[in-house]
C-alpha cells in the first residue's frame, strides 16, 4: 500500500495528538471543551488568537485565517510540502520519541529583541527574491521579455507556461508581474514549487515577498493538507499586516481619486485595475490591521470596500470598516451579485459589464458623499431629464451605462448581464419615486414643527424608509461613505 494513500495518512493523524505537535511550537493554554489558544506563529501575534481543537484534531487563527490540520501546521511552520510533512511526522512522532519543545527557544528568542535587520541585510533578502522571481519567468515569457532573461534554450516551453485565461486581464498579470513557480526552485522558496506566484512589493517598489496560489482544484478532502496559498514568512523585509498588495502602482491613482478600492485577494485586485480601477489594493492576509489602517491614511482618507459577495466576504467587510473608523476614515461597503467577487465577475461579464456594477455602486457613494458635505442634491438634479441613458465618470473615463445602451455590450447586449439586471430599470423608477416622496413630506414635516400632524408624518416617513430600504438592497445601492 503507498505510504501516503488516504488510509495511511488517516492513520497517521490518528496516532499523533494535535495539540501535542503544535505544542512544541507554541506555548498553549487550555481551555474548557477541549480547546486550546496560544499566540499564532504565521502573524505577528500579540494576544492568543490561535485555537487548537482537540477533538476534531484541526487548529484554526481567527486572525490571520490560517488553519487545517496537523499536516497543514507542519507543511506551513516549516515551509515543506505534504510529503515532507508527512515524513517530518513518521520520524519525530511515530517512533516513541517526542522532539523538545521549541516555543520556549522561541519566547526566549523574541525576549533578546534581535536587532533590526541592517540596509545591507535588507537588499540581500530583496536580492534573493528577485533571483527567485526571475526563475519563474521561463513560465511567463512576456515577464521574460521585460526583465531580459536568456530564453535561447527554449526551456520555459517545458511542462505549462502560466495563463490567466482571460485576455482582458492578461497584460494586468505581466505589469504585476505574476508568474508559475517550476519544479525545481532555491531551497528557500520549495514551498512554491508548481503555484502561480503572486510577487509582493512594498509602497516603495522593493520586492518583499511572494504569495503562492495551488494549480489544484480545492476539495473538501485535501482543502487541509493543501493550502489554497502559501506565504512568505515574516522578516524584517516582510510583514503582512503592514503591506497592502498593489500599493507601490496605486499610491498616485489613489490620490487622484480620492479615496482606495480595497479589495480580499490578489486576484481581485488584479481584475479591478484590468477594468480601470488602478486606485485598488489588497489586504495582505485575512486580517485588516491597524498599520493597514495608517498605511492607507497617508494617501487618502477614504475607502470602498469591496470583498467577496458571501458570508466570510461579508465577515472580513465588516472587520476592515471596523478597523477603519476607529482611525477617522470614511468608509464604503459595495456589493457585488452574490457568490461573485470582482475576479469571476470580470471573467464572466467582461470589462465593461463589470465596470458599470462597480461603477454604478460607488457613483450612489460619491452623490451622498457630496450631499452632506455641500447639501447639492446631485442625483435629484442628474436624473431629471436624463432620459433612459446614464453616463458614468469613473476614474477619469466615460461611458454609458450598458443596462441603457445595449450597444454597450453588443448588438444584443450581454445576456447574462441582462438577465441578472432585468428589473432593473423598474427598480429604479420605485426607488426615484419613494426619494421624492420622502424630500416631500421632510419638507411639510420641517413646516409643521411638533404636534400630532408631525408625528403622522414621521410613521409615513419610517414606512418609505423600510420600503426604499428593500429596494436599495435589490439594487445592490447600500449606504456609503459613513463613519
Amino acid at each position: 500500500m503507498n505510504d501516503n494513500s488516504k488510509e495511511e495518512i488517516a492513520k497517521l493523524k490518528e496516532a499523533v495528538n494535535i495539540e501535542d505537535v503544535i505544542g512544541t511550537y507554541v506555548e498553549l493554554e487550555y481551555k474548557l471543551g477541549g480547546k486550546c489558544l496560544g499566540l499564532c506563529p504565521f502573524h505577528d501575534d500579540s494576544t492568543p488568537s490561535m485555537h487548537v481543537h482537540t477533538g476534531k484534531q484541526i487548529f484554526k487563527c481567527f486572525a490571520c485565517n490560517e488553519g487545517g490540520d496537523v499536516i497543514a501546521f507542519i507543511s506551513k511552520i516549516k515551509s515543506c510540502t505534504f510529503a515532507e510533512a508527512v515524513n517530518l511526522l513518521r520520524q519525530e512522532w511515530c517512533n516513541g520519541s517526542t522532539p523538545p519543545q521549541q516555543h520556549i527557544e522561541r519566547r526566549e528568542k523574541a525576549k533578546a529583541q534581535k536587532p533590526p535587520a541592517t540596509p545591507a541585510q535588507l537588499a540581500a533578502m530583496e536580492t534573493e527574491n528577485v533571483k527567485f522571481m526571475r526563475s519563474m519567468y521561463g513560465h511567463h515569457p512576456a515577464l521574460a521579455r521585460i526583465h531580459e532573461v536568456k530564453l535561447d534554450d527554449h526551456s520555459w516551453m517545458d511542462g505549462n507556461k502560466y495563463h490567466p485565461d482571460c485576455d482582458g486581464i492578461t497584460q494586468t498579470y505581466v505589469d504585476f508581474e505574476v508568474g508559475q513557480a517550476k519544479s525545481t526552485v532555491p531551497g528557500a522558496f520549495k514551498a512554491m514549487r508548481g503555484r502561480i506566484v503572486f510577487p509582493i512589493r512594498d509602497e516603495n517598489n522593493r520586492l518583499v515577498a511572494f504569495a503562492g496560489r495551488t494549480t489544484q482544484t480545492i476539495t473538501d478532502e485535501n482543502r487541509s493538507y493543501t493550502p489554497k496559498y502559501v506565504n512568505s514568512q515574516t522578516s524584517d523585509l516582510y510583514n503582512k499586516s503592514r503591506t497592502l498588495y498593489g500599493l507601490h502602482l496605486a499610491g498616485e491613482p489613489i490620490r487622484t481619486e480620492t479615496f482606495a478600492f480595497l479589495t480580499e485577494g490578489y486576484k481581485d485586485t488584479l481584475a479591478m485595475v484590468a477594468a480601470g480601477f488602478k486606485n485598488t489594493v489588497a489586504q495582505c492576509g485575512a486580517a485588516f490591521t491597524d498599520d493597514h489602517a495608517e498605511l492607507l491614511k497617508r494617501y487618502t482618507k477614504r475607502v470602498a470596500v469591496l470583498m467577496d459577495a458571501d458570508d466570510r466576504g461579508r465577515e472580513i467587510a465588516a472587520a476592515a470598516i471596523a478597523v477603519l473608523h476607529r482611525h477617522g476614515m470614511q468608509t464604503s461597503e459595495l456589493l457585488l451579485p452574490p457568490g461573485e467577487d470582482p475576479d469571476s465577475l470580470f471573467r464572466r461579464l467582461g470589462k465593461q459589464a463589470f465596470r458599470t456594477i462597480v461603477a454604478e455602486s460607488q457613483l450612489t457613494g460619491h452623490l451622498q458623499a457630496i450631499k452632506e458635505s455641500t447639501g447639492m442634491d446631485l442625483a435629484n438634479m442628474c436624473t431629471e431629464g436624463s432620459g433612459n441613458s446614464e453616463l458614468i465618470r469613473m476614474n477619469g473615463e466615460e461611458m454609458t451605462d450598458p443596462l441603457y445602451d445595449p450597444e454597450a455590450n453588443g448588438a444584443n447586449g450581454n445576456n447574462e448581464l441582462s438577465l441578472m439586471q432585468s428589473d432593473r430599470p423598474r427598480l429604479m423608477a420605485r426607488e426615484q419615486e419613494l426619494q421624492h416622496q420622502m424630500r416631500k413630506l421632510g419638507s411639510k414635516r420641517f413646516l409643521f414643527g411638533q404636534g400630532p400632524e408631525r408625528m403622522q408624518i414621521n410613521t409615513e416617513l419610517m414606512k418609505l424608509r423600510s420600503q426604499l430600504s428593500e429596494v436599495s438592497k435589490q439594487l445592490n445601492r447600500p449606504v456609503v461613505w459613513y463613519k
